[in-house]
């Protein structure tokens, strides 16, 4: 079957641009949508072929319908679910729904793990969208679902060019051309090469990136029906993925940034994660401001200004405060009566010995200081280590109520189907009984019209043999007239 592309004047202006959707937001919502699908087909356990045709659907109604129209997230589940019949990947809408539901509650929810349920009005609206969708996709692609992946091309070139030696080399190049193709399908390539060029363009970015030389007299990509410029040309949009932040979803309309659950569960994510970092702000602050772990930069310079301050006033109070010892030994030792200066000498001995034995006031006060700080540090890492306990301690509880929350939930989960495959089989029983007696009513009332009618024949038989009877005595009594 033929490629199916593009023409230019289509790309240019698309129904999206025509309906007022810049071309840049349209371009990042299909990057959106496209991941989505990629991560949704993971979850669902689905092979790249129908990853890659699901992406290559909903890039194609998007050239026949606009964003305003048709939303991003329906059109995505409507695709995986289309490409998974058509590549004979059958799942069920239940299946795709759920794993839409936590794929965009890992993105934007804390907990992503709490089921979609079936009877909620969000499951109702997305399964009512989705079959909607299906048709008015099926209807705008004429039902023509057939796609044609490049990926299909890779291996056969790769062992082209290496001339059919499997080597380490060879084998990083597939898996790496076929990164680059994985990561083409989230753009509009698709519909605008050939798939065969596409296929070129990613082995013509591996070998650039990898270093591999490869025969240009001639150029080896001629081999694969694929021109220097179209080359380029992918390579530059793929090229310029990775230059991109991470896609998110941008409403296309007032109305769809006010309806769109996108929107309000990223917006809800953003107020909780401020929320949290205010929490976190004021717990570092309660925390103690004299923690030189926390303290600014400002605080730290300050405090070890007058901390220096401090050990420079004590060591020169204790220089000052020797001076003035040396001076009085000195005038003691001077004076001139013996008796008084031999009990001054005892004295001044005693002294010596005594301020010998004491240490050094500058290096107590130093010592008690030193202690006092570590006293005040292991009080405050005592202080942190408690407030942590009890924080990991609330977390336990939290995620202990968590579960017993979900353990009740799925035991209700249970009982309620438990509750409604007993009813399914009482009404079964009932139904099967009610059959039962319809079945001996009809046999009743049949054995008795059987019974009814051998009473008729009966009846018949006894007035037929007596009308023959009755006939038998009128002839054989008129012969007995007639005799002479």
């Amino acid at each position: 079957m033929p490629t199916y592309l593009i023409p230019s004047e289509i790309l240019e202006n698309s129904p999206s641009h025509s309906a007022g959707v810049p071309a840049q937001h349209e371009k990042v919502n299909r990057i959106f949508a496209c991941e989505l699908i990629a991560q949704a087909g993971v979850m669902l356990k689905l092979s790249q072929a129908c990853i890659t045709t699901a992406q290559i659907l909903l890039h194609r109604f998007y050239y026949r319908k606009s964003m305003v129209d048709y939303k991003v997230l329906p059109v995505a589940m409507t695709a995986i679910f289309l490409a998974t019949k058509v590549e004979e990947s059958h799942r069920s809408i239940r299946d795709i729904l759920n794993v839409f539901d936590r794929v965009l509650k890992r993105r934007y929810r804390a907990d992503p793990t709490q089921p979609l349920d079936r009877t909620s009005k969000r499951y109702n609206r997305w399964s009512h969208d989705l079959r909607k969708v299906e048709l008015v996709m099926l209807k705008e692609l004429g039902y023509s679902v057939y796609v044609d992946h490049p990926h299909r091309f890779i291996l056969f070139y790769v062992r082209t060019m290496m001339a059919g030696e499997l080597t380490d080399v060879s084998k990083q190049l597939a898996q790496k051309a076929w990164n680059y193709l994985n990561d083409a399908m989230r753009t509009d390539v698709c519909l605008r090469y050939r798939p065969e060029v596409i296929a070129t363009a990613a082995i013509y970015l591996t070998v650039r990136v990898m270093q591999i030389p490869l025969p240009m007299n001639p150029p080896w990509y001629q081999l694969f029906g694929a021109k220097k410029l179209e080359l380029e040309e992918v390579s530059s949009i793929v090229a310029e993925l990775y230059t991109m932040d991470k896609a998110e979803y941008i409403p296309v309309s007032e109305k769809d940034k006010a309806t769109n659950i996108i929107c309000k569960w990223r917006a809800e994510a953003k107020r909780n994660s401020e929320k949290i970092k205010s929490q976190l702000n004021m717990a570092r602050k309660q925390m103690g401001n004299d923690d030189p772990k926390h303290k600014s930069k400002r605080d730290r310079k300050r405090s070890d200004r007058s901390r220096s301050s401090s050990r420079e006033g004590s060591s020169s109070s204790s220089s000052y405060n020797r001076r003035r010892r040396k001076k009085r030994r000195r005038g003691r030792s001077s004076s001139s009566s013996a008796s008084r200066s031999r009990s001054r000498d005892r004295r001044g001995r005693r002294g010596d010995r005594d301020r010998n034995r004491r240490p050094n006031s500058s290096r107590k006060t130093k010592d008690k200081r030193g202690r006092l700080d570590r006293e005040r540090d292991r009080d405050r890492d005592a202080d942190r280590d408690r407030g942590r306990g009890r924080d990991r301690d609330r977390n336990k509880d939290s995620e202990r109520n968590r579960d017993s929350e979900r353990a009740r939930e799925s035991d209700r989960g249970r009982d309620s189907d438990r509750n409604r495959e007993s009813d399914r089989k009482r009404r079964e029983n009932d139904r099967e009984r009610g059959r039962d007696r319809d079945r001996d009513r009809d046999r009743d009332r049949n054995q008795k019209d059987r019974d009814r009618g051998k009473d008729r024949n009966r009846d018949r038989d006894r007035d037929r043999n007596r009308d023959r009877q009755r006939d038998s005595d009128r002839r054989r009594g008129n012969m007995d007239r007639n005799k002479p």
